[in-house]
């Protein structure tokens, strides 16, 4: 057994000190350590427009939506032509839920800079929530016009076409990503969706399989994996599936009416019963 090896305690003295401690702590998502540290940078750098940006990252992953926006805003005071902050504030104000004022902001992107990518899958995005199907895959289209290789777009646009009921169209975009990037778990799992759709559920686990050993941390996934379970009558994998899910999110009202059916169909009715009686514990709403 052996003591560890001394290490320094350098007191940052400087903005590139400080900027490279907050970045590091970033990375290591310790945001609120993080966005106090470029907090320290900007009281000697108070015109650094990358500092501003940075520090409004920060804040924004702490969800203090307002100061983020005030950091972004600062950002753009300093240089106006500063594409990324611009970017950043339309994205704060679509999780603030200011849609409209939101794609205004991407609009002034696309109109600096039409290959700015970011803009038009971001406007992709707003109009998705806002349930504009067809005018965000207009968007995910002018982004893909630039750049073809970015998996996000593709799995994007498959789910506006999923939910216009385009389903095979969306599988094509669901295999596009995969190509791109083979570990997608997120494509997979909506690829798995549109199967299911279309009333393959052979495919359909096939797909939720491997989301599931991707990323098994998604209750999503692992009731989707029991649905198709269920579909072709495999009960007892089913009912294994929408545990894992409860283990996951005990609050998933989907997992115990999952849970529930696959019980029923083994013929474990009191069990059932109970696991329903849960979904009115979880999901009051009528």
């Amino acid at each position: 057994m052996s003591f560890g090896s001394h290490s320094e305690y350098i007191e940052p003295s400087s903005t590139r000190d400080w900027g490279v401690l907050a970045d590091d702590l970033y990375r290591q998502g310790r945001y609120l350590e993080s966005a106090m540290m470029y907090e320290k940078a900007l009281e000697i750098a108070p015109h650094d427009k990358s500092l501003w940006n940075s520090r409004g990252l920060a804040l924004c992953r702490l969800k203090k939506l307002e100061e983020a926006l005030a950091a972004f805003e600062k950002a753009i005071a300093i240089d106006q032509s500063y594409l990324d902050a611009w970017n950043n504030k339309g994205v704060v104000l679509y999780r603030a839920k200011m849609y409209e004022q939101s794609l205004e902001i991407f609009d002034e992107i696309i109109k600096m800079d039409p290959g700015y990518i970011k803009a038009w899958y971001n406007k992709g995005v707003v109009k998705g929530r806002m349930g504009r199907h067809l005018d965000s895959i207009e968007e995910y289209d002018r982004a893909l016009e630039i750049d073809q290789t970015r998996p996000k777009i593709w799995n994007n646009k498959g789910s506006a076409l999923g939910n216009l009921g385009e389903y095979e169209r969306a599988i094509l975009c669901f295999d596009q990503a995969i190509d791109l990037k083979l570990n997608y778990a997120e494509a997979y799992l909506n690829r798995g969706v549109a199967y299911s759709k279309l009333g393959l559920y052979d495919q359909a686990l096939k797909d939720f399989e491997e989301a599931v050993d991707i990323d098994p941390t998604k209750p999503e996934s692992w009731c989707n994996r029991g649905e198709s379970f269920r579909r072709v009558q495999r009960y007892k994998e089913a009912l294994e599936s929408f545990d894992k899910a409860i283990a996951i999110d005990s609050r998933d009202p989907r997992a115990w009416k999952g849970k529930a059916l696959a019980l029923k169909a083994l013929g474990r009715d009191r069990e059932a019963e109970e696991a329903l009686a849960r979904i009115s514990i979880v999901d009051p709403s009528p």
